[in-house]
């Protein structure tokens, strides 16, 4: 794993655990070996636990605000439901990589 990534897994659990999230999954080209992040985003793909109606939009926003405040980059977050494009969903499928799993 990219050590962008590695070297802020502490900060990453405290601010899955703030905004209750289930599973984080780090998607992209974050998670090749050509990764620069001079050149390029972050991409996320996050699984919330259930949250009463009407917040999870709040927290959405607020981690994908939190990711870019951490790691200085712009981050594109997305949901596994909001994938509808069935190739799109495939290739993330195949490449993402587990990041924060609740316990």
């Amino acid at each position: 794993m990219n050590p962008i990534i590695t070297d802020k897994l502490d900060d990453l659990r405290a601010l899955c655990e703030k905004h209750h999230v289930r599973m984080l999954y780090l998607v992209g080209s974050a998670t090749r070996e050509d990764f620069d992040p001079e050149r390029s985003d972050l991409d996320f793909l996050v699984e919330f636990q259930p949250l009463p109606v009407g917040q999870r939009a709040g927290h959405f926003f607020a981690l994908q605000a939190d990711l870019e405040q951490l790691f200085g980059l712009p981050i594109d977050l997305g949901e596994p439901e909001g994938i509808r494009n069935r190739i799109v969903r495939e290739r993330i499928e195949e490449s993402k990589v587990p990041i924060y799993a609740a316990a």
